[in-house]
């Protein structure tokens, strides 16, 4: 969808930048895995317990600028999962949300697109070698899934996720619209222009979504 019209509100935003690639991964099921996935979810409750947006552990700046995260989308037959680190947190029309930024040349973005809700997978340290891998290796060639060593899973509310994930965070769209780049002040205008939309000219599509749930490893 392409909304031309900025909408406004009065929100705080953390809009945090980073990696320059995110890249996107398209992957079915195999049987094992949807064993490992059913026992996951069997015993949920004892792998993550629930919080509250407001009781967020962490800074929300290092979470996704530094620590980074996987965006997926999909169901339990077919998924995709990129690496992001531009995202932020909000409050808006009365509910905690989150800002997601995908471009539109992305095949997550259709997956985004054809599903109400997804997730995002906040990983430890450990797990930095394989966020890069999401991150710099496309879906379309390989199963970089399977690569990374990721363990899908699926949330109580049937979205997918990842077993080795230390926080999991399930979304509901409210908005979809295009990162409508004329509106940018005449100050950062050419800096990011230049910085973001000279290699690749597809436009980032910004992703408005309510937090449904906050699933936090124990």
């Amino acid at each position: 969808m392409k909304i031309k019209t900025w909408f406004t509100i009065l929100f705080v935003s953390m809009w945090v930048t980073g990696m320059a690639s995110c890249r996107e991964n398209v992957r079915k099921g195999t049987s094992d895995e949807v064993a490992v996935a059913a026992a996951v979810g069997d015993d949920w409750q004892s792998r993550y317990r629930r919080v509250e947006a407001t009781g967020l552990p962490d800074n929300v700046f290092d979470l996704i600028g530094r620590q980074w995260m996987l965006v997926t989308a999909g169901d339990s037959l077919s998924f995709n999962t990129m690496t992001a680190s531009w995202g932020g947190f909000t409050y808006v029309w009365g509910r905690p949300a989150t800002i997601t930024y995908i471009r539109d040349s992305r095949y997550t973005y259709e997956f985004m697109q054809r599903e109400e809700g997804f997730t995002l997978c906040f990983f430890a340290e450990r797990y930095r070698a394989a966020l890069r891998l999401c991150g710099t290796t496309s879906g379309r060639d390989t199963d970089k899934v399977l690569e990374a060593g990721l363990t899908p899973i699926m949330t109580p509310s049937g979205l997918p996720a990842f077993a080795e994930a230390r926080m999991i965070i399930e979304c509901r769209k409210m908005l979809v619209q295009e990162l409508d780049c004329s509106k940018l002040t005449e100050a950062y205008k050419d800096e990011i222009m230049k910085s973001s939309y000279t290699k690749e000219t597809s436009r980032h599509q910004l992703f408005l979504s309510e937090i449904t749930g906050i699933w936090v490893e124990r």
